[in-house]
């Protein structure tokens, strides 16, 4: 498995030095001479010889998604030229007359990549396409397809990890991010990537640096454990850096990684997640309800809940928990215990409901507000709880409370004259660590807890669940707080 850097100039200046920045992470470059602003064959040739990384030389014509704007003819005959300077590998694409591959018989020094791009959508005969191509001789095939969502990229990677040979599988777009990741799961023999983060060549593509930092991209392969994180957003979300540090100190043969799912698609995403070396993922909004119909068996105290935030998947079923209550209320309970104290919670979505009943478990006197106040009337029902709209949040302020959760996405759920000083606030939101609800909090000198707290508590949870109680101890939590701090900050 080779993490190739993509290189586009556009002068020869500054390809020199991308490419003396890429040696550090990549085992070789891809020179998008499409990209460069000159083709000059004298200026290559010394650049070529400055360095010993291998390269691939690639002149893609806009109708394949490059960037060379002249006739056809004239680029089959700048490719020509090229291959004079034999580079080790050369992309070409598969629609290219037969008879052009003929001259490269002339080069037996240059390895092909046959490419197939396809830039609208994932085809279903992914498997024809590649018997296609292997008509014509090459050393690599690569198939570069467009995912529309995350089924698209699930289909391109349980294709891709059935037994091929000398095969390049690239899901593009951001759905298909995690072929990238997931390149050495499918035995690819490529995975390109960027020099930087802010100098992708195609959408989706991560840099080399993340890819070996984040992911420890050189210790995967197929037998790989997989874990992650479904939910839609999902780009915010810290766990990506936490979990994956977690599996390098802890020696783990395993990759953690966060997948856009909406709620229509998780009969479909659960069916393929089956086919793949999925052993747990973490759930967030808005799926931690829609999952529910979806799972083979559920904790009982997540069904109490009606919410789950995990799964676990055992002898090829899903297993659904809740791990968000104790997690939150663990993290409160370090300022002061909730028996007898009023909570009033803000949100009656998955979060909030683990929240209110661990609460509720725990001896706490709860409210629920909610911009839909019937919704909160449900599930104060449900717990045997109060239930109020969030207009009556005044009501709320007057009577007193202990302890205001944000339970919402909204960086403000309420007027800031409903905090009341002194109480202790808590967001569940993890990024931005310091949201506008407490900064507000801050203002009115009340004690705050921060949404990592809770972050933390839930996910030792987890991985207490998906590990057996092997790894969290307390130098496993004390790791946890610094990557969450460290990915923070």
């Amino acid at each position: 498995m080779m993490i190739c850097i993509v290189i586009k100039g556009p002068t020869f200046e500054e390809a020199y030095e991308q490419i003396r920045q890429a040696i550090a992470y990549s085992d070789l470059v891809e020179l998008r001479l499409d990209y460069f602003n000159s083709l000059d064959l004298e200026a290559l040739k010394i650049l070529r010889n400055e360095f010993t990384i291998p390269m691939i030389f690639t002149l893609r014509s806009q109708a394949q998604g490059g960037n060379y704007t002249q006739t056809e003819g004239n680029r089959l005959a700048d490719i020509l030229l090229l291959l004079a300077l034999k580079p080790e590998y050369f992309d070409l694409e598969n629609d290219i007359l037969p008879q052009f591959f003929e001259e490269l018989s002339k080069y037996p020094e240059v390895r092909l990549i046959l490419s197939y791009h396809n830039f609208k959508e994932t085809p279903d005969n992914l498997e024809m396409i590649y018997q296609e191509m292997q008509k014509i001789p090459a050393f690599l095939y690569k198939i570069a397809v467009t995912a529309n969502n995350c089924i698209d990229a699930l289909k391109l990677i349980c294709w891709a990890r059935k037994p091929h040979t000398r095969l390049i599988a690239i899901s593009m777009g951001g759905h298909g991010q995690i072929s990238r990741i997931l390149a050495p799961l499918m035995k690819c023999a490529i995975t390109y990537a960027s020099l930087k983060d802010d100098q992708i060549s195609a959408p989706g593509q991560l840099s080399a640096k993340t890819l070996i930092e984040r992911y420890h991209h050189k210790r995967l392969n197929p037998n790989t454990l997989l874990y992650g994180l479904i939910g839609d957003p999902v780009d915010l979300s810290i766990s990506d850096k936490t979990h994956n540090a977690l599996f390098a100190s802890f020696d783990l043969d395993a990759v953690y990684i966060k997948i856009q799912v909406r709620p229509e698609e998780l009969h479909d995403f659960l069916q393929f997640a089956k086919k793949m070396p999925f052993q747990g993922l973490s759930v967030t909004m808005p799926l931690k309800e829609h999952v529910l119909a979806f799972l083979d068996d559920i904790n009982p105290q997540a069904i109490d809940i009606g919410a789950v935030n995990t799964l676990y998947f055992k002898a090829n079923k899903v297993l659904g928990f809740n791990t968000d209550g104790f997690g939150a209320l663990n993290a409160i309970e370090k300022l002061c215990l909730v028996n007898e104290k009023r909570i009033v919670i803000i949100g009656a979505g998955g979060a909030a409901k683990a929240i209110a009943y661990e609460a509720c478990q725990r001896g706490a006197i709860v409210t629920i507000a909610n911009r839909d106040a019937e919704k909160a009337l449900q599930l104060a029902k449900s717990l045997n709880c109060v239930g109020v709209g969030i207009e009556d949040m005044q009501n709320c302020y007057e009577a007193g409370y202990d302890i205001l959760i944000n339970c919402t996405s909204v960086p403000l759920p309420i007027s800031p004259d409903y905090i009341l000083p002194h109480a202790i606030i808590m967001d569940i939101v993890t990024k931005p660590r310091e949201t506008e609800f407490l900064k507000q909090a801050l203002r009115k000198e009340c004690r705050v807890i921060y949404g990592y707290h809770m972050f933390i508590e839930q996910a030792l949870g987890q991985f207490n669940l998906w590990f057996e109680n092997r790894y969290i101890n307390v130098e496993g939590k004390r790791m946890m707080e610094n990557e969450v701090i460290r990915a923070l900050s």
